[in-house]
This record gives C-alpha cells, structure tokens and sequence, in this order.
C-alpha cells in the first residue's frame, strides 16, 4: 500500500461504529444515505449505490437474528421449566409404582423406568433425554391398557400434554439456533463491508468536498466527529522512584531531524479497503484501497 499523510494537524477525529455494533452502524449507514440522496446527482457520494445495497442486505439480515436470538430464548426458557415439570411428573409416577408394586417393583421398568437387580429400587432418569424416553414409554403403555385400568394420577392427558410441549420447544430451540448461527454470519459479512465502505465515502467527501481537511461539517452524512484530545492529555507520566521519574508518551508519531515518521495502526486488522476514522488514526489516507481519515 501507498500510505499518504492528510489533515495530519486536523484537532478533530472521527468515529465509525464497528461491525460488533450493528446497530449504530447501520444507523450510521442510513443517516449516510438520507442525507448524501437530498443532495443533486452530480453532488452524491460515488459510493452512494454500494451502501444503499449494503443496507438492503444489513437490515433484514440484522432483524432475522434478533428474531431467531428472541425465539431461542423464550424456547430455551420453556425447555428448562417444562423439564422441571417433567422431574416432578416423573417422580410422582415412581411414588405410584412404588406402592402399587412394592412385592414386583420390577413391573416398572413396562412403564419405562429401570429397576436395580437385587434391591429392586425403582431408578429415575439422569437427563432430559431419558426423560423423554420414558414419558413415550408411560405413554404408550398407558395407551395399551383399558381405560379403566389406567392409573388416575397423574392424568394420562396431562403426561401427554408435557411431554408434547417438551419436544416442541426442544425443536423450537434446536431450529432457532441453527437460524442464528446462519442469520449471524449472513450479517457479519455484510457489516463488514458496509464497515468498510463508509470509512472509503467518508475520507472521498474529506478529499473531495472540503478541500483535505477534517471538519464537523462531516456530521451532515451522519458521520459523528469529536474533538482530538490534547498531546499533553495523552502523556502518562509514572510515579518517581528513588528521586528519579519515567514517563511514558503514548504518540504515534515521532519528529526527527525535521522529518516526520508516522505509525499506522490497521483499522480492527483490517489490511486493505479501510479508512481509518477512529481516533488513533492522525489522519492518515492510504490511496492504495485504504483511506485513513
């Protein structure tokens, strides 16, 4: 890259929201567009086509993983409290073979519990899945017998009630995670982009409408631009030791001999197609695909 000094005494500094604040981003983007589409054709950013087709991207991508995060959780949620449920349940139902079969406690295992040889102690499923498979159990066998027969408590209805509502937020949970997961990288690669894009349309409006200098005018495209806080404000001076002090200065830029060395700091890592606008870039533009504003 061909790295090229801009604005580099300009007392302002401007910030961009990253890609891990969509949100702000995409405001941003908008706020871009809006204003850069109130101005004449000949007057619009270059890049105005980009990021309108950028947002048309970010946006539903963006409302999608919100969506499938808000279904995970309430399915999440009920998954946990339908389980505690299903622990009671299971437990009352052991209570029941207990009694009924105390001489043949190994009858119990026809309505899917597991019975220890030699004790004959009636043994409660470990997890959920266990769980599952033995209300299918108690289901079914209660299915098999007359109604006359059936145990009266728990009610067979309330059984099969539970452990339908179980599975289907179990599946629920399972189908939102797997949206999130796609709808999350879908928007990541897109913020990416609109990221980098309005870094490049905001240092072409600094170069090309107000003559190379970072101004607040800037704001107009949504873009937020702060004061540069002071070279004094950035020194960190440490505790003196045995009468001796050492100070530590936080520049970037170093002045020797009359010429001036600057070190670039890439943008969130990026090597290429970013503008640096955030607020340790000292103006710096890079002409090779990477604009520093």
């Amino acid at each position: 890259m061909y790295p090229v000094q801009l604005a580099t005494s300009s007392p302002y500094q401007v910030d961009i929201p990253t890609p891990k604040q969509p949100t702000k981003l995409i405001t941003v983007g908008q706020n871009f567009v809006k204003y850069d589409e109130s101005l004449p054709p000949e007057e619009q950013s270059y890049l105005l086509p980009d990021l309108k087709y950028l947002l048309q991207d970010c946006v539903p991508t963006q409302k999608t993983y919100k969506a499938s995060e808000v279904q995970r959780t309430l399915a999440s949620e009920a998954v946990k409290r339908l389980d505690e449920q299903a622990k009671t349940l299971i437990h009352k139902i052991r209570y029941k073979l207990n009694f009924d079969y105390m001489e043949t406690p190994e009858a119990a295992e026809e309505w899917g519990f597991q019975v220890r040889q030699g004790t004959g102690k009636i043994l409660l499923p470990k997890n959920r899945e266990d769980r599952l498979a033995l209300l299918d159990t108690y289901i079914a066998k209660e299915e098999s017998r007359l109604p006359e027969e059936r145990f009266s408590k728990p009610d067979l209805e309330e059984v099969i009630r539970l452990r339908d509502d179980l599975k289907a937020n179990l599946d629920a949970r399972r189908t939102s995670r797997s949206l999130r997961k796609d709808s999350y990288a879908a928007r990541a690669e897109t913020l990416d982009a609109l990221y980098d894009t309005l870094r490049i349309a905001g240092s072409l409006i600094i170069l090309k409408k107000l003559n190379r200098k970072l101004t607040p005018a800037l704001e107009k495209w949504g873009i937020e631009v702060t004061k540069r806080q002071s070279k004094e404000k950035e020194d960190e001076v440490a505790p003196a030791t045995n009468g001796t002090e050492t100070t530590t200065t936080n520049y970037t830029n170093a002045t020797t001999n009359g010429t001036e060395s600057t070190t670039t700091n890439e943008a969130n890592g990026r090597t290429d197609a970013a503008i640096a606008v955030d607020t340790a870039t000292n103006g710096l533009v890079d002409l090779d695909s990477g604009v520093e504003a």
